[in-house]
């Protein structure tokens, strides 16, 4: 009896499978599988950021790159950063191409810039920026971006709440391109912070100071 029934169940389950596979509804066969329908629109919007975060540290490296502000230390810093976020947001448009997901480019509204700088009028902000005003913004930027990978991190880690999504190659991914990164630069932009703050703290030798820190940038 327990064999006839398995039997049937096999049959019945495998009818199930060839009646789907056998649909000319070719919008059912995607790449597209475990959670990563719960986070696409996240993911999609990240990847939107990254692309924001390239222009944003390109332009800011070229206020460090002007005759009458010439560092070419903390243009190289924030041009790394720059080149970085736009590889990042290629990486992640291919990753979401392999899970199934199409990406389009479509404008960041309130974008990182806005919320670090309320007040003032987009990227304009960034054009008034200085040595010490950029490494805050920059470690602020960072920040936010980091806790928006930790946000998609946790909607996709849930293995056992019911109701929740899992992904473990979302988090593979994440882990891979972003936790580490980001960690060694919010890291390093603490630290010029807090030197370069004590530098200007002296002012009878703040400027060679600041010519100091450019050239170990520069480096």
């Amino acid at each position: 009896m327990k064999f006839f029934l398995l039997t049937a169940a096999l049959v019945a389950g495998l009818c199930t499978v060839r009646a789907d596979y056998n649909s000319s509804d070719v919008t059912q066969f995607t790449a597209q599988y475990s959670a990563i329908a719960h986070v696409a629109q996240d993911l999609q919007s990240f990847t939107n950021q990254m692309l924001d975060k390239s222009w944003d540290f390109l332009l800011l490296s070229a206020v460090f790159n002007q005759y009458n502000l010439n560092r070419p230390g903390f243009e190289k810093l924030h041009r790394k950063v720059s080149d970085r976020a736009w590889d990042d947001c290629i990486e992640t448009v291919k990753y979401l191409s392999q899970r199934g997901v199409s990406h389009s480019f479509n404008g960041v509204q309130n974008g990182v810039v806005s919320r670090l700088n309320a007040g003032k009028s987009g990227r304009n902000s960034l054009l008034d920026s200085d040595e010490l005003s950029s490494l805050k913004l920059g470690l602020g930027y960072e920040k936010i971006l980091a806790d928006e990978v930790h946000t998609i991190h946790k909607k996709i880690s849930h293995a056992h709440d019911k109701g929740n999504a899992y992904d473990p190659d979302v988090a593979h991914f994440l882990d891979e391109k972003y936790d580490e990164a980001q960690r060694e630069q919010v890291r390093e932009y603490a630290g010029h912070i807090h030197v370069l703050t004590r530098i200007l703290e002296e002012p009878g030798t703040k400027q060679l100071g600041l010519h100091m820190f450019d050239d170990i940038l520069a480096k």
